[in-house]
Parts: structure tokens; sequence; C-alpha cells
């Protein structure tokens, strides 16, 4: 059973220790350690959790014998320096997403993952909810015949007072682009398949006083010839509405994180079921699977290097009006 430190115990750590919970029944992962600045939020997860371990900061975590991988649950401007920390102690990585905020970082995250040996994965769960996975299914067996054109939304109500300072600031790597186009720029790739070899956009913050972006729309050309549009809101007064439409040569398919897969044939739609899984569990098992078997995981540092090409082509796009061709070709694939 691999154990796996967390570092970082605020926002979305509470779905990361559900995840290990169902993890550690199912015998191949657990939470053996946390960290967090905070001795107040260290205590309350470790009791609520029965957290073995906590520690004040990631380096006395690292030193625990029994951290066999980290997951690191912080801001998204943390995750370079913490991933080649972890990795430079002998620890696989699981970071989430975005996999830093510049290019340069990813690439010395990837020099640090070839110096070490371990791996890293990039935590672009959206892949491995139950519907999505149920989708991509159905894509493979070309019963829909392939893709022509796909659609990629994530519209949510930004919650501006609530949000962290360090999500309203581009600089530190937050807006609503890069904390949740992320995800939707992930979908459309992995519903494509293929690399993105170029990318029109235009971003603007229109409904907050924030030093990042809420509203982003993106076109996006992919190396096979398929094209796909990116919608991404983090709106003051609107609702959630997230998934993706894909248009096929024979049929069309809609599909999203949340559990809803329906293709549609011949002006007839139909429900598809899937096993219902924890998406988050999911992730750990590919991660765990990847670790054990010592393969590169689908969404690997390459991946999420190349996925974060794409969100800073959209916003170059934006502030320059032109369309940005990606270049890094003699790059490894994903």
């Amino acid at each position: 059973m691999l154990g796996i430190g967390l570092v970082g115990l605020g926002g979305i750590a509470k779905s990361h220790l559900t995840a290990l919970k169902i993890a550690e029944d199912e015998g191949f992962a657990r939470c053996v350690a946390a960290a967090d600045l905070f001795e107040d939020v260290r205590e309350s997860h470790r009791k609520e959790w029965d957290i073995p371990a906590v520690y004040e900061n990631h380096h006395k975590l690292l030193e625990d014998p029994n951290v066999d991988a980290v997951a690191i649950v912080l801001g998204h401007h943390l995750h370079a320096d913490l991933t080649i920390d972890a990795l430079r102690a002998g620890r696989h990585v699981l970071v989430e997403k975005p996999m830093a905020t510049t290019i340069e970082d990813c690439d010395r995250m990837i020099e640090a993952e070839k110096e070490s040996g371990k791996i890293v994965q990039i935590g672009m769960t959206g892949r491995f909810h139950p519907a999505v996975r149920k989708a991509r299914e159905i894509l493979d067996s070309n019963e829909l015949g392939p893709v022509v054109t796909a659609l990629s939304q994530f519209n949510k109500n930004w919650g501006y007072a609530g949000r962290r300072y360090q999500y309203r600031s581009r600089w530190m790597g937050g807006g609503m682009w890069l904390g949740n186009g992320v995800h939707a720029v992930d979908w459309l790739t992995y519903c494509i398949g293929s690399k993105a070899v170029s990318v029109k956009a235009r971003q603007s913050t229109s409904m907050h006083y924030q030093g990042a972006d809420d509203t982003t729309t993106a076109f996006i050309q992919f190396a096979n010839g398929v094209p796909g549009l990116v919608l991404v809101v983090g709106s003051s007064h609107g609702c959630s509405n997230d998934g993706v439409e894909a248009h096929c040569a024979l049929g069309q398919i809609e599909y999203d994180v949340r559990g809803k897969v329906r293709v549609g044939i011949d002006n007839e739609w139909r429900d598809v079921e899937h096993d219902g899984s924890n998406g988050f569990m999911e992730q750990y098992r590919h991660f765990v699977e990847s670790v054990t078997a010592g393969v590169r995981p689908q969404t690997s540092s390459h991946y999420g290097r190349h996925i974060l090409e794409i969100l800073v082509a959209a916003e170059e796009s934006s502030i320059t009006g032109r369309e940005v061709h990606l270049t890094d070709y003699h790059r490894l694939p994903w």
C-alpha cells in the first residue's frame, strides 16, 4: 500500500482525503502524513481523518520514512518548488493542476523528475470521473465515428467574496482560466486526443475587480485537424454549467464530471450508465498503478506542460489579438 503525504490542508484537501480513505479500504494507498502551516488546521484534520502524523511544513514531512509519495495541494505558485523538493527527497509526486504558473517552472519540474527517476502526475482529476471515462470508452469504440468538432465549458459563479487572495492574482496563478479553465482545456484535449497546434482567444476581467481574468473564449486547433472551442466564465451572478459536447461523424455525445453521459443519434438521445466511482480515488488508483509499473501516467508532467502551454498561448493571443502557434513539437509525447 502506497503511503501518501498530503501537503496542504485547505481547499480541495477534503476531496483528496475522502479519496484516500476509499483507496485505503481498497488496499492500494492511504494517507500516512500531512503538512500545513497552521496548527489548528493540522490538528482538526488529524482528528477528523485519523492521520497518523502531521507536520508544520513539507520539509519535515519529507523526513518521514512512511511517506512514499506526496500529493501537493497548495496554491498554484507553490507547485514547482514543492514538487522539486519532493523529487529530490526521493518521493513520487501527484501535484494539483495547473502544473505550474510558467512554462519555465514546468521545465524545472520535468528536469527534476528526470534526475530523480521518480514519477510526477498532474491532478487533472476530471478525466478520472466515471462519466468522462465512460465517454472516452464510447469514443474509443468508434460507435460514433471520429470527432469532427467539440465544445468544452466550465462556467460557474466565481464566488469572489470567499475567493482566497492567491486565486484573484494571475501572478500567483489565479483567475478563472488557470484555476478552472485548465479543466476545460484538459477535457477538450482528452476528447479530441491530439496535441494542440494553435490558439486564438479573447480574455477579460469583466465581472470582478481583481488582478486576474474571469472570462475566456478560446478557439484551439489540434494536430489531427480537429478544431475545438473552450468557454470559461467565472460570473458574479450566474449558474454552473460545465462539460463537453462532441460532434462526431455518426452522432454526438455530451458528458460532464457530475455524472451525465448521453449519446445522440438520428435525433434520439440515449442516457448511458457508468460505474459511479469516486473520480479523485480513480486518480489515485492511476497514480499508484503508474508508480508500481514505472510508467508515465496519462496526465504526466509532459502532458501538464502542454496544457499550460495552451493556457499561456490563449493569454498571449488575447493580448496581441493574434493567433498563437505552438512550436514545441520536439518535446516527448505525453
